[in-house]
């Protein structure tokens, strides 16, 4: 009889590990608990025919879990991970991009690939997902008519609205499966990236719009009568981000240098208005301060100090150049109801309060500015943004250059 088998196993420490013989097949077995890839710990079994073979299995499982080498948790699930994976996340990227993720992998992602195990996930569930996403009613995934009788929503009695995700939205969709995907593979959860495996269609851009300098004048007109005439004249002038316009400090502005520093933004997530960081660090710019711009400045700085002392102890300093009548700051969709009415009076319906940021770029590029010049004045990244989203080109341009053309003929 074999000797170990007939003194039984050795009881070992705490945390050692366990050995044992299995009596239905004679196998050895020994198990101990190491860390796993996505930071928890886990019970690892080892098998082996004698209880030395199972010793040594076990003794380098828990060497390499003391040299730092986590062991894979297969069973998880691509909705676990995924969850884990924004929580992580959530730690490195601006709210705003996380709230993005997060509604991506809520909506659309987990409903349907949620239940499936992260290392059996396959390109053709990925081509399966992207295709039964494109059918989605948004009207029904979002719940807008959730409030009617059933007998009248969306997609009731086989009827449907008809609306559904954007390519734009098939691809950020995808551009978030992709990314996790590549952090699985990172935590050697996964060998490779099925989702790369899944070509998406580049979506057509639709080139921003810029007015023409009367458009642009007729706006400012109209602004005069509001006490935010200021944030027009900014957003026209400097071409900021809506954002930016309400994070803006009076701490940022040097009325003697006449430059400005682009340091902050306030947007509204989840209910709540928060001031945060901008949109890249190229965002983070000091520019110049026109002449025209910093008049407005100064006459709103004087109306805000007029509304300070009127507010009194109710005023909330904090330090923005745009807020409320008591300080705080503004909430970005109360700019929009503004200017709605601002361009309806101007007789300009259609046009958005970021078209200013295209009109700033095309307007200097029109007027020979290099490119690189009006990249950092609209503290764009990357020069192609620059030149191929937000260059137009009119008719009468592109004429006299053609014209500049001879032929002796």
């Amino acid at each position: 009889m074999n000797e170990r088998r007939a003194k039984g196993p050795r009881r070992r420490a705490n945390g050692e590990g366990s050995i044992y013989q299995r009596s239905s097949d004679g196998l050895w077995v020994g198990s101990a608990y190491v860390y796993t890839t996505i930071g928890t710990t886990k019970r690892r079994p080892v098998y082996g025919r004698s209880f030395d073979e199972v010793r040594q299995k076990l003794d380098k499982l828990k060497g390499d879990a003391a040299n730092g080498v986590v062991i894979p948790d297969r069973a998880i699930t691509v909705g676990d991970y995924i969850g884990q994976w924004l929580t992580r996340v959530k730690e490195t990227k601006r709210l705003t991009t996380w709230r993005g993720y997060e509604s991506a992998a809520r909506l659309h992602i987990i409903p349907l690939l949620g239940a499936k195990k992260l290392d059996k996930l396959t390109g053709a569930d990925v081509r399966q997902f992207i295709a039964a996403t494109r059918k989605k009613c948004l009207c029904c995934m979002n719940g807008y008519d959730r409030h009617r009788p059933v007998d009248e929503q969306c997609c009731s009695a086989g009827r449907c609205c008809g609306k559904h995700p954007s390519m734009r939205q098939i691809q950020f969709i995808h551009a978030v499966l992709r990314n996790a995907l590549s952090n699985a593979m990172r935590d050697e959860l996964v060998m490779r990236n099925v989702a790369k495996l899944v070509q998406i269609p580049t979506p057509r851009y639709k080139v921003g719009k810029g007015l023409q300098v009367p458009e642009v004048k007729k706006l400012l007109t109209e602004s005069k009568s509001t006490r935010l005439h200021a944030l027009y004249v900014v957003a026209a002038t400097l071409g900021l981000r809506r954002g930016e316009l309400l994070g803006l400090r009076w701490s940022d502005i040097d009325f003697d240098a006449a430059t400005l520093q682009i340091r902050q933004t306030v947007q509204r997530v989840d209910g709540r208005l928060l001031i945060g960081e901008t949109k890249s660090e190229a965002s983070d710019a000091l520019i110049p301060l026109p002449k025209v711009t910093k008049e407005a400045l100064l006459a709103h700085r004087d109306r805000q100090d007029v509304e300070r002392a009127e507010a009194g102890e109710i005023w909330q300093p904090h330090d923005l150049v745009f807020t409320t009548t008591v300080g705080t700051p503004l909430e970005p969709r109360a700019v929009n109801r503004q200017f709605d009415g601002i361009r309806t009076r101007a007789g300009l319906p259609n046009v958005r309060l970021h078209d200013f940021r295209h009109t700033v770029v095309s307007l200097l590029l029109s007027l020979g500015t290099p490119p690189h010049v009006v990249q950092a004045i609209a503290r764009h990244a990357d020069l192609d943004v620059t030149m191929g989203i937000y260059a137009h080109t009119n008719l009468d341009a592109m004429r006299e250059a053609l014209d500049k053309i001879e032929w002796d003929l």
